[in-house]
């Protein structure tokens, strides 16, 4: 199984990322509607983006009203015929990872298999790998210390 994989060390904040997203599903370069959110903390110098972690017991498939989420060769994927916008996905993920912008609900689906952020991250920032044991581990700790983050 592939999974996207965030090294933040890396990431400069260009919005190269959100900007492929955008371009993809809604056809325009708009950062605001993009999967990826660039969080940026200027006091503590740092940048990084925000994406799905895929979570093995996702929250969006847990509270939907609808079953507008099922997982699907370990990808969560929302099903836009189900959805009826009610944003509940998006108020409860903790990883703030489901996004809305006018009547959109925005979620990473991996693009399909071919993520374009990953082509267009000149950096590295953001890349698709096979998950590895180790790399298991690191998603799952990286998820781990974005809640802790949260909670401050």
């Amino acid at each position: 199984m592939k999974y996207l994989y965030v090294y933040p060390e890396k990431c400069t904040g260009c919005r190269e990322c959100s900007i492929a997203c955008s371009l993809n599903k809604f056809g325009e370069c708009n950062p605001k509607k993009a999967a990826i959110t660039i969080v940026r903390d200027e006091f503590n110098r740092y940048e990084f983006p925000i994406l799905c972690f895929q979570c093995e017991d996702p929250v969006c498939l847990k509270f939907c009203h609808q079953n507008a989420y099922q997982i699907k060769d370990g990808i969560v994927i929302r099903d836009k015929d189900k959805c009826i916008g009610c944003r509940l996905c998006a108020t409860l993920c903790p990883y703030n990872a489901v996004t809305t912008i006018d009547d959109e609900i925005i979620k990473c689906d991996l693009c399909d298999g071919d993520p374009k952020c990953v082509k267009y991250c000149s950096t590295g920032a953001i890349q698709y790998l096979d998950e590895t044991e180790e790399l298991e581990k690191r998603r799952k700790n990286m998820a781990e210390n974005f809640l802790e983050i949260n909670k401050k």
